[in-house]
């Protein structure tokens, strides 16, 4: 009799042992947190009033962990003048997988401020763009992005525009300058 109950603690044992195996394999081959990607930055929102010109970026976080923006850089330019430009060392806080807003006003070139209102008139139906920058995290270092896509007039709303993004580059992670 004392040989079976071996036998039953033994088979215990070795199934109990192979079930903790089996859990720490599934474990390790589960999906992992993504870390260390930049944001991909979209024009949420641009508005010609008045000769000043506002634009709205979202910051969308696309890792698992939360990201710590020091410092941020964001020039949009089309047919190589620049339409605008954001600089900022405020701290900039966003969630795992979230979005963060972020904007800037400013008094535009007179070429962007003619550029925007063909756009607007509807001499020209679209706007290309090229939208690159940089952001400082805690979590990863120096951040590159870059994308290009076009701008569209918002019917009835005079002076609005919005963004398409057609192309969007491998984000890159690059050591700090």
């Amino acid at each position: 009799m004392n040989q079976r109950i071996r036998l039953v603690r033994h088979i215990r044992f070795t199934a109990l042992g192979l079930l903790a195996l089996l859990l720490l394999a599934a474990t390790g081959c589960g999906p992992g947190v993504i870390k260390g990607r930049s944001p991909f930055v979209a024009i949420s929102d641009m508005t010609l009033v008045n000769g000043s010109l506002a634009t709205r970026y979202d910051l969308s976080n696309q890792n698992g962990a939360e990201m710590t923006i020091d410092r941020a850089s964001i020039t949009v330019r089309s047919n190589a003048s620049i339409l605008t430009r954001y600089e900022s060392d405020d701290r900039i806080v966003i969630d795992a997988n979230s979005t963060e807003e972020i904007s800037t006003q400013e008094r535009p070139a007179e070429f962007t401020q003619t550029l925007l209102r063909s756009l607007e008139s509807g001499e020209l139906d679209s706007l290309p763009f090229d939208l690159e920058g940089r952001v400082l995290t805690r979590e990863d270092g120096e951040l590159r992005f870059e994308q290009k896509g076009y701008l569209y007039r918002v019917p009835g709303r005079p002076g609005q525009f919005r963004s398409a993004v057609t192309q969007a580059n491998e984000l890159i992670r690059e050591d700090p300058l």
